[in-house]
């Protein structure tokens, strides 16, 4: 016999849905708890993309989904990096065709994407401690476009920060004081923020 007890419901037609979402990224600033911006994995599972499909199949799986960013794994499903609508529709893939000599539509996700050596981590544990404006101070002040989350108690991600949502949730202009060491890097910075 169960132990287990029905409980009574209500429809969701006495709720104004679209005022309610609306309101759910409303309430952050730079001083609200970092968590509270946080793309967390036990709440939305990371979407993935296979490393080898190319860029418009990308593209559309991530239009289709609705969702801006992406991990991308290889053919025994690690990770190997990440990739986002914005990077996919960006000048940054031209050059990599240049370099590569190869046509856009010839480029696979994984000869673009942000690869896993060039991402950072923070641990959960500090993430509790920290508002929005310490993720946002460290992002732009690294030039970090994702900063990942990880469970200290058994090293596996738990979620990550994305720096243009940030910006989008509180409301703030970017501001990325990563120094440019070289003249491409000034203009692939320039370029990335105005196709932002």
């Amino acid at each position: 016999m169960s132990v287990y007890t029905s409980i009574n419901t209500q429809s969701l037609s006495k709720y104004d849905q679209v005022d309610w979402l609306l309101h759910n990224d409303a309430q952050l600033s730079l001083d609200s708890p970092a968590f509270q911006a946080m793309h967390c994995f036990n709440v939305i599972p990371a979407q993935v993309i296979e490393g080898s499909i190319n860029l418009n199949e990308a593209a559309l799986i991530l239009d289709k989904t609705h969702i801006r960013t992406s991990f991308v794994i290889d053919q025994q499903s690690l990770i190997q990096g990440m990739i986002s609508r914005a990077r996919l529709s960006s000048r940054h893939i031209l050059k990599i065709a240049t370099k590569l000599r190869l046509k856009r539509h010839e480029l696979t996700v994984s000869q673009v994407m942000i690869t896993l050596p060039q991402l950072h981590s923070i641990s959960s544990h500090i993430v509790t401690q920290l508002q929005i404006g310490d993720i946002l101070k460290t992002m732009e002040s690294a030039g970090h476009e994702y900063l990942l989350v990880t469970d200290e108690e058994n090293g596996q991600l738990c979620g990550y920060f994305d720096l243009i949502n940030l910006s989008k949730m509180i409301k703030r202009p970017l501001n990325q004081a990563k120094q440019a060491n070289t003249f491409s890097e000034i203009v692939d910075s320039l370029w990335h923020h105005t196709e932002i």
